[in-house]
């Protein structure tokens, strides 16, 4: 009798275990550009994995399971894998989702959510003028912003926003690889670095 209850117990095991398989595709726009870094997730679960540069993926999912590929600025796209196993997925270009987004350096809004102003200098910009500071090449190259410096030999170059006599903080925060700031003294970057 005991036997026969582990036999049950190792077949009962053998019977709720599913066998995974993988597939595998490409994830493509409407003109048949590569969309890198879409995201494919096995519906129901947390499996899941993005493109890479080329649009192609590679998932094990349960057999049987459907798929969810999603891209932002696109419609997701739902797919069934019960009889394939290689997909090409085109998405379709969702112009209503897609409002006009911002990047602000440490995050995005809504363009329509911005109450401030916002500028954004590229690095080859600053590398086409001259300077011996990456704050003195910023000078005249976003409207609005100050550069200057105290007056005493070898003192920080000093950015104010909307001029010197603004109330309270008018200093940038500067983004540096992902990095924040408020440091003024940006001397120890090479502006040659980008």
């Amino acid at each position: 009798m005991l036997l026969l209850c582990c036999l049950f117990t190792i077949s009962a095991g053998n019977v709720f275990s599913q066998e995974k398989k993988t597939v595998t595709g490409k994830v493509t726009d409407e003109n048949g550009l590569a969309l890198i870094a879409a995201s494919i997730v096995e519906v129901g679960t947390t499996t899941g994995t993005t493109t890479d540069e080329n649009g192609n993926f590679s998932l094990r999912i349960t057999p049987g399971a459907y798929l969810r590929v999603s891209y932002l600025g696109y419609v997701d796209q739902l797919i069934d894998t019960k009889d394939k196993t290689t997909f090409t997925v085109v998405l379709q270009e969702d112009a209503n989702s897609l409002k006009e987004l911002v990047v602000v350096g440490y995050g995005t809004q809504a363009k329509k959510d911005i109450t401030g102003s916002v500028s954004v200098v590229r690095a080859k910009d600053l590398l086409s003028s001259t300077g011996s500071s990456a704050t003195q090449q910023l000078q005249g190259k976003a409207a609005g912003v100050y550069v200057g410096q105290t007056g005493s030999p070898g003192s920080a170059t000093m950015v104010r926003i909307r001029g010197i006599n603004t109330v309270n903080d008018n200093g940038p925060l500067y983004v540096i690889d992902g990095v924040s700031t408020r440091n003024q003294n940006l001397s120890s970057l090479n502006p040659n670095d980008s």
